[in-house]
């Protein structure tokens, strides 16, 4: 994924992604008719682990068990103050494609002299940025892992969003690796402010 450095990356419903997940298999069950004779045939079909097998919801647990390697802590390395040296700052990210593009919030890599991403398994990777929108406090940074180590999660679509629906959150809030915590979907159509005083809409 090519994304100039300040350009405006579409906004995307990272919280909501991991429950649109799932995982399992199933059998297709058809009908052939033809001449008179009828033949039913049971095939077994795989479910793909980013495809639900069912619209029954999933439980926190599942979700986290099937999207938690997607899930990066993001340490950033950024100019201090005239005279103090250089200070850290964390945050999380997920995994968006096999290219090692990873998704975060701007403010997480604003000003960052180094990126660097550790995955579920501990294992660290230098990063660098690709592009950024403080308008929206979303960045995209790339890292150079192994491809056992990417694990994409698949982007949900928010447009039948209901106030009420679960949602599931699952990051490293203060450099605490694969946390998750879940709530629901408070309200809709709300602004909120971004870092750069932009307004963003629903």
């Amino acid at each position: 994924m090519s994304v100039p450095r300040r350009s405006r990356i579409p906004l995307i419903a990272s919280l909501l992604a991991a429950a649109c997940v799932g995982a399992g298999g199933g059998a297709l069950l058809y009908s052939a008719f033809g001449s008179g004779d009828h033949t039913t045939v049971v095939r077994p079909v795989t479910v793909k682990d980013t495809q639900p097998a069912s619209n029954a919801p999933l439980s926190v647990n599942a979700i986290y068990r099937n999207d938690y390697k997607g899930v990066v802590e993001i340490t950033v390395r950024t100019n201090a103050p005239s005279g103090f040296g250089s200070s850290d700052a964390e945050g999380s990210g997920w995994v968006y494609n096999q290219n090692g593009d990873i998704v975060t919030n701007q403010h997480v890599v604003d000003g960052a002299q180094s990126i660097k991403v550790t995955f579920w398994n501990g294992k660290t990777y230098d990063a660098q940025l690709v592009g950024s929108d403080a308008s929206t406090d979303l960045a995209v940074i790339k890292v150079d892992a192994p491809a056992s180590m990417i694990h994409p999660l698949q982007v949900g679509d928010s447009s039948a969003l209901q106030v009420g629906d679960s949602v599931v959150a699952i990051g490293s809030p203060f450099g605490l690796q694969e946390t998750v915590t879940s709530g629901i979907v408070s309200a809709l159509h709300r602004t909120m402010t971004s870092p750069s005083n932009f307004t963003i809409s629903d």
